[in-house]
């Protein structure tokens, strides 16, 4: 579908979502450290200023003074020279209340029932959501999956999944919450929403194959030795939460034994806590004493810039259900590199095997992790200890690894053959534009969608969930006031007035009603000789206020003894 309009969306923006936590020489400050999202996050955004046929973004945020790294990078991106566009900041309690008028929200996880919740209490087709998938085995990750089926989601929202094998995981967890909300309750409980696969980008000018003195200069730089085979690995260290290292170990020594090659295997990655890069160490020169093993600083920008250019071969052999896609392997084939990846999640979207890479098998064992999530789920083991017991039953062959990589090692040829494929596959695949244009066109036609709806969507009848206090508190009061309930001034009301706007014990929540003093006398001449709470409403509601706060003053007045009932 074209997307000729300019897609003016809403995005809900973070900076835990959206920027590098880390620099050069800076240690991670918490044990999370530098993510894969964040990255991914990003490059989406730099992507999306670069390639997006938009004119008006619109920032969701908690507070304002989160928006500012958004607005930076708005005000120096070199988009912002060739086009005219507005970066609009709304706090997320307002668009809460009041959509902004906008059609379209993105989010950069699954999408928050919140809104969904509070789109379904003021207007059903005000707007349609989208979110994307990046780690789906935590607690909250699995409920926000419940959640799209148990909340007012609708068919014109979507879900944009990065792999295949994630499109695989929701809706194995949507269907087996399906499956037990129809046995309790009976019906046709089912997702609705959409589920789109759109793999992540890459920036193919970022990285592409080095020229010869680019990569000299790189080798020389990071003392990669003439006639070394440069097998570069990058990522966070983390032998529980990303992938063990042995496989990677493992391959490298035996490809180094096999070939008599000089084998210089590069780690260009952090660990979350000295203890575990001190561990990554000794199991180097256990497991692999005949290759030279470096480990450099992947939080550094330009240590992560500079290693694609030396390199001659990729290897990832993630382990792990917190993986989804791989953006690293396909940064690697955008730079020309061959790949040696586990066939496992997105990575098995990512590389043609036999092409632009190798995939290495990998196994678990049936019936070794039976009650690991609801132990995670009651609390038993927390979300580290949950990821260490699963990738302990993960098995990424090892000698089938040892094999692709001795090839690669052996064989320059085939390096350069499986590198130019590589390259070729990530221009024509996982480009940032390509990925852009598929998101624009999937909100296209979220938008299509949408507007079918609204023809026959119904009022909105306020939250679901705790419903207004007139229905939840209805027993509550000896009697309810309505607009045909009689009212009149209280003796003194006047003079009495001034003091109550002025006193903090009477005068609190005053921004949800009139204050004016002025308007508010008039209320009170007008009801010297009574009147209806409607006919006042009517008179405040021609000053400007809505019917709440018309409402909300009145009580105000009846509630402080300026206005009594008759």
């Amino acid at each position: 579908m074209s997307t000729e309009t300019p897609s003016n969306v809403g995005l809900f923006f973070d900076p835990d979502a959206y920027v590098e936590q880390a620099g050069p020489g800076v240690r991670a400050a918490t044990p999370t450290g530098l993510m894969g999202r964040q990255v991914a996050g990003h490059e989406f955004l730099d992507a999306y200023l670069s390639h997006g046929n938009w004119e008006v973004l619109t920032a969701v945020v908690t507070s304002r003074d989160r928006a500012e790294p958004l607005a930076n990078l708005c005000r120096t991106h070199p988009s912002s020279r060739a086009r005219q566009r507005r970066l609009r900041i709304v706090e997320e309690r307002d668009f809460l209340a009041k959509p902004e008028g906008l059609d379209l929200f993105h989010m950069p996880c699954p999408p928050d029932a919140r809104f969904a919740w509070a789109r379904h209490a003021t207007s059903p087709a005000a707007f349609a959501l989208s979110g994307v998938t990046h780690t789906l085995a935590s607690v909250a990750a699995v409920h926000s999956l419940c959640a799209l089926v148990e909340a007012p989601f609708e068919p014109f929202d979507a879900l944009i999944c990065t792999s295949q094998a994630v499109v695989e995981m929701v809706r194995a967890v949507t269907g087996s919450y399906c499956d037990y909300l129809k046995d309790r309750f009976g019906g046709d409980p089912h997702l609705r929403v959409r589920l789109e696969r759109i793999p992540l980008g890459v920036n193919t000018d970022k990285f592409r194959p080095p020229t010869p003195e680019e990569r000299a200069a790189s080798r020389s730089a990071l003392a990669i030795a003439a006639g070394e085979v440069m097998v570069l690995c990058v990522g966070r260290l983390s032998h529980h939460a990303k992938a063990h290292p042995y496989p990677v170990f493992f391959a490298a020594d035996q490809a180094a034994r096999r070939t008599g090659q000089k084998v210089h295997l590069v780690f260009a990655g952090w660990a979350a806590h000295p203890v575990v890069a001190e561990q990554y160490a000794a199991a180097a020169r256990f497991f692999a004493p005949g290759v030279r093993v470096s480990f450099l600083d992947g939080q550094n920008p330009g240590v992560r810039a500079s290693v694609w250019q030396a390199a001659d071969v990729f290897i990832s052999l993630p382990d792990n259900i917190q993986e989804t896609f791989g953006l690293v392997v396909a940064e690697a084939m955008a730079s020309g590199l061959p790949v040696v990846a586990s066939d496992w999640d997105g990575y098995r979207d990512i590389v043609n095997h036999e092409e632009t890479g190798l995939l290495v098998p990998t196994r678990m064992m049936r019936g070794a992790t039976e009650g690991s999530t609801q132990r995670h789920l009651l609390g038993g083991v927390n979300y580290d200890h949950f990821l260490a017991e699963c990738s302990q039953t993960i098995v990424v062959d090892p000698r089938a690894a040892a094999d692709a990589l001795t090839r690669f090692v052996n064989d320059a040829a085939l390096r350069t053959r499986a590198g130019a494929l590589g390259r070729k596959r990530a221009l024509a695949c996982f480009d940032w534009k390509h990925a852009i244009r598929s998101y624009e066109q999937l909100w296209a036609e979220q938008r299509r969608d949408l507007a079918k709806y609204r023809a026959t969507a119904p009022a909105a009848r306020g939250p679901v969930r705790y419903p207004p206090i007139e229905r939840s508190f209805a027993g509550y009061p000896s009697s309810w006031l309505d607009d045909d309930s009689g009212v009149r001034t209280a003796e003194g009301a006047a003079s009495r007035l001034s003091a109550l706007l002025a006193i903090p014990l009477t005068n609190f929540e005053a921004e949800r009603r009139c204050v004016d003093a002025t308007q508010l006398a008039k209320v009170l001449r007008t009801a010297a000789n009574s009147s209806t709470l409607g006919e006042l409403a009517t008179m405040l509601a021609s000053e400007g206020l809505d019917s709440s706060a018309a409402r909300t003053t009145l009580a105000w007045l009846l509630k402080y003894g300026l206005l009594t009932s008759n």
